[in-house]
């Protein structure tokens, strides 16, 4: 007899959770299913729906209130579009590197990481390798918000700024942007006036009000409902928490580098990369290179929702599916996970966890 797939999956689930039991393990919680949404999984920037579409390295995802995907190509140096039937769309970038302003197609940029979209539609990007912040409308226009192009931590107005390599976005309700700089978190006001909000500018591992932290290669933030950031402290193996006043403290992670779920700094990472927030709260982190995806809970409750803890390019549920390099990671307003599968040039999508 075939089957249905509900109810081959609830099978499989309820066998790999009685398969745990039996060895007296307490099962990762909460489980998850991993599929490709979109991708063939070899390099390229062929547009397309799903596996007929192509990356080249992706490395950033935001999601936009309708259920659009942005995506960072960073190796095609594209900004791709993913609608939530799986049409992939380049709306950005001419797929080499530059700086050019120009509108769509005809723009430019070099190494983009971090991407992020506010209410209105407008995406932000971390154009790391031209040290820029980038500003693209929804009707295409490419615009650069803060940065000179130069090498630097200097606050100021607009292109008068400079960041070394900046690696994360993220924007608030007030269209206030934020920018893991290189251990530094900046803010940029909608009128493009950048400051340092927290960090010393020298990689280090402190927590403390606006200069007293340290950060080490922040790679990914997320904001809540309230204006709190949330940092991946990548080179640290932590996740921090910085409030609107910029005090941070450190909420996952005890800094060593390892592979332990737990409760707040009984837990640890793998060079954690990207990071998103639900409704409810719950923060997911692409903990890169434990090639899982891990979720913590407004306690500080650290799980692993996907991911065997090695390499691979397999779908499944929980830790029957593997990632190559999982980087940039994005919710929607369903609780559907996207991952910027790097190494596998494929965007993955994480559904049905339990929990939520």
């Amino acid at each position: 007899m075939k089957l249905s797939p509900k109810i081959s999956t609830a099978l499989s689930l309820a066998l790999l959770i009685l398969s745990c039991s039996k060895k007296g393990e307490a099962p990762q919680a909460p489980f998850a299913t991993t599929t490709v949404f979109a991708g063939s999984g070899t390099v390229g920037s062929a547009d397309g729906k799903g596996a007929a579409a192509s990356f080249y390295f992706p490395s950033g995802a935001a999601v936009d209130a309708a259920g659009n995907i942005y995506i960072s190509d960073t190796g095609d140096d594209l900004i791709r579009k993913i609608t939530p039937a799986g049409q992939v769309t380049t709306i950005a970038g001419n797929g080499y590197s530059g700086a050019s302003n120009n509108p769509g197609r005809e723009s430019s940029f070099d190494y983009p990481y971090g991407i992020a979209v506010d209410a209105s539609g407008n995406i932000y990007v971390a154009d790391s390798g031209n040290n820029l912040i980038r500003k693209i409308t929804p009707s295409g226009t490419v615009s650069t918000l803060a940065g000179s192009g130069a090498t630097g931590a200097a606050d100021g107005q607009g292109t008068t700024a400079s960041f070394n390599f900046p690696m994360a976005v993220a924007v608030d309700v007030a269209g206030n942007v934020y920018v893991a700089d290189q251990a530094q978190i900046r803010k940029i006001t909608p009128a493009g006036l950048v400051s340092t909000l927290a960090g010393t500018g020298t990689p280090g591992d402190m927590v403390g009000a606006g200069s007293a932290a340290a950060f080490a290669h922040p790679k990914g933030l997320a904001l809540d409902a309230a204006g709190n950031i949330f940092v991946v402290d990548s080179d640290n193996n932590k996740i921090k928490k910085v409030t609107p006043a910029g005090v941070v403290t450190t909420i996952a992670g005890d800094g060593t580098q390892g592979y332990a779920d737990g409760t707040g700094t009984a837990a640890t990472f793998g060079n954690p990369y990207g990071i998103a927030i639900d409704a409810a709260g719950n923060l997911y982190i692409t903990d890169a290179t434990n090639y899982t995806i891990r979720k913590i809970t407004p306690a500080g409750v650290v799980t692993t929702m996907a991911g065997s803890g090695f390499p691979g390019n397999y779908n499944g549920i929980g830790d029957k599916a593997s990632f190559g390099l999982p980087e940039g990671i994005a919710v929607d307003k369903s609780d559907n996970i996207y991952v910027a599968d790097f190494n596998n040039q494929t965007i993955r999508k994480v559904i049905g966890a339990l929990g939520h």
